[in-house]
């Protein structure tokens, strides 16, 4: 990688990674309003529990018939809105150069199905009802999809920490934790939130700490190569 790239994929790595941080830290508060008072951590057997369980507190993508619960689904929105923020910057933080004409085409939905997701959750928590997502389900659907995709695609020329982020933040996504952690007994397991934020903090954590992980500094050509010149007479 250049000089330019290299400064591109720092620069990129830190506020990506700041960014990151900040959203997985609001989306851990947010699971904990959802799931403390009832939810210990790892628990999930009483009666409380199992009621809160039920996909009518969801606060991510709440959905009718819904009940808020505190402040979660305004602090699950705003989430969702800094990692959109987020998303912008992340063929930089990744690759340290601008990506492709497909890339930049599917990393934009991306970004715009997370916004209009993330405030249609801050809505509901401010309104205290549903609001559904402008575009409705290819909003959600470009949400789900598009940002591990171009995550995945971006890995590939990734290196180091940034392939550790690449692959926290594709764990961290929606549609993997559909499929796998944020399933539980009856409807949503407890802390689920809490899971995909952390993993979050962690690809945060791995962009940020990026240009003090040792990595050799570019050195410029005429003083890795000195100059040859021809003796005078």
């Amino acid at each position: 990688m250049r000089a330019g790239g290299k400064r591109a994929a720092r620069a990129g790595g830190v506020g990506e990674g700041g960014l990151l941080v900040v959203s997985g830290a609001l989306l851990v508060v947010a699971s904990w309003v959802r799931w403390a008072d009832v939810c210990g951590w790892g628990e999930g057997g009483s009666a409380a529990c199992l009621e809160r369980q039920d996909h009518r507190y969801d606060i991510v993508v709440p959905g009718a018939p819904w009940e808020p619960v505190g402040a979660a689904a305004e602090l699950a929105g705003v989430s969702l809105l800094v990692l959109a923020a987020a998303l912008v910057l992340l063929p930089w933080a990744l690759t340290g150069r601008r990506p492709g004409l497909a890339t930049a085409v599917a990393l934009a939905g991306g970004v715009l199905g997370a916004a209009a997701v993330g405030l249609a959750a801050l809505r509901s928590g401010l309104t205290g009802a549903v609001v559904d997502p402008v575009g409705g389900g290819i909003a959600s659907a470009a949400w789900l999809l598009l940002p591990p995709a171009v995550t995945v695609r971006l890995a590939i020329g990734a290196r180091g920490r940034r392939v550790a982020a690449a692959v926290l933040l594709v764990l961290a996504a929606p549609l993997v934790a559909a499929f796998s952690y944020a399933v539980g007994p009856y409807d949503a397991r407890p802390w689920w939130e809490a899971v995909s934020g952390l993993l979050l903090v962690g690809a945060g954590l791995c962009l940020v700490t990026v240009p003090w992980s040792g990595a050799a500094a570019v050195t410029p050509r005429a003083q890795a190569e000195p100059e040859i010149r021809p003796a005078t007479p």
